[in-house]
């Protein structure tokens, strides 16, 4: 991230803080499914195809064996997942915290707090990544 401008991250800030918005964990339950199964095929996939297939990634090594990397996967598929279904509850939690608080708007709370973290983030980023 050392090539990134500061306006790159505002940019990014900005929009994380909209992202933050919206209330993901009142979406369907199939939607939410969706996209914890998604989040789970897709860093799992990955995962597979970087191990059975580095010369994709430009790795230097040998492929590791089908049945290790499907594990691999698997394992990644199921962490990815699972944090993305624990995201959902923490933004609940964070919502339903701040209503009991007698926040008018929570979610706008929410959101410029995402912005603030994701701009520090990307500042502290690289501030160490140019030494």
């Amino acid at each position: 991230m050392a090539d990134q401008s500061p306006r790159q991250s505002l940019v990014f800030a900005a929009l994380t803080g909209l992202a933050s918005i919206v209330p993901i964990w009142r979406a369907p339950r199939p939607v939410r499914f969706a996209l914890v199964a998604g989040t789970g095929l897709v860093a799992g996939g990955a995962a597979y195809v970087a191990l059975t297939r580095p010369d994709l990634i430009d790795a230097d090594r040998e492929p590791v064996a089908a049945p290790q990397s499907a594990a691999v996967g698997t394992g990644v598929a199921v962490l990815a997942g699972g944090a993305t279904a624990v995201g959902f509850a923490v933004d609940r939690a964070f919502e339903q915290g701040l209503v009991r608080r007698g926040v008018k708007h929570p979610r706008l709370v929410l959101g410029t707090a995402g912005a603030v973290l994701s701009y520090a983030i990307d500042v502290l980023d690289r501030r160490f990544d140019s030494n």
